[in-house]
């Protein structure tokens, strides 16, 4: 079994890599780009809040799968602009994670107690004080929980790019498994790498969310 897995490893770790590439950049643009997006779920505005409603909705309700497809071949149909399959794995993770990360944000401000926003007032803030300084603060540190499921999620996500030939861990470990037709070997270690991986994340995660709590309780 070594001897059949070593040729193989480098071609692995390529893979590895660049489904960590996809996973960094979903996590640091959905994480980025939920902030606002939740902030518009919330305003008092029918004309913010109805598109971004319905974007969320959009994103959150149909699979990743037809999404990847909407936008490698139907969009450019229709508007001429055209990606590679990289590019539209990449702008597919960050819009879809953005729809799922605005619901927790926004689920976060909704924890947040009236009496912090009423301090917040009574101290002086203004409004961008009073979101920035105490309620983002203690939003984030509420929904650790949630956002590291959906990182999780989005870790596991990663592997759907493979249908559209992206060389991540899971294209490459089929393509490995067709060429030497030992698809157990292959798709278990694959299997250990994601079990791997996501117990490393969850693991990190959960380090920072007792820290947040720390100092949420000082």
């Amino acid at each position: 079994m070594v001897d059949t897995l070593a040729p193989y490893i480098p071609a692995l770790a390529q893979g590895f890599v660049l489904t960590l590439f996809y996973f960094a950049l979903g996590t640091v643009g959905s994480m980025v780009l939920g902030l606002p997006v939740a902030l518009a779920l919330g305003s008092s505005s029918f004309i913010v809040r109805f598109p971004t409603v319905a974007f969320v909705e959009f994103f959150r309700n149909t699979p990743l799968l037809v999404q990847l497809f909407w936008l490698h071949f139907a969009l450019p149909a229709l508007t001429g602009f055209n990606t590679t399959a990289q590019q539209t794995g990449g702008i597919a993770l960050v819009i879809v994670m953005t729809a799922y990360m605005a619901e927790v944000y926004r689920a976060g401000f909704n924890s947040v107690a009236r009496g912090q926003h009423e301090a917040a007032l009574a101290l002086g803030f203004n409004p961008r004080q009073r979101w920035w300084l105490i309620v983002i603060p203690q939003a984030l540190a509420m929904t650790m929980p949630a956002i590291g499921n959906t990182l999780v999620s989005l870790l596991k996500a990663t592997a759907i790019l493979s249908i559209l030939a992206v060389p991540e861990l899971m294209r490459t470990t089929s393509r490995i498994s067709d060429y030497t037709a030992d698809p157990i070997l292959f798709y278990s270690v694959a299997a250990l790498i994601y079990i791997g991986s996501g117990l490393a994340l969850a693991s990190g995660l959960h380090r920072l969310e007792v820290r947040l709590n720390r100092w949420r309780h000082r």
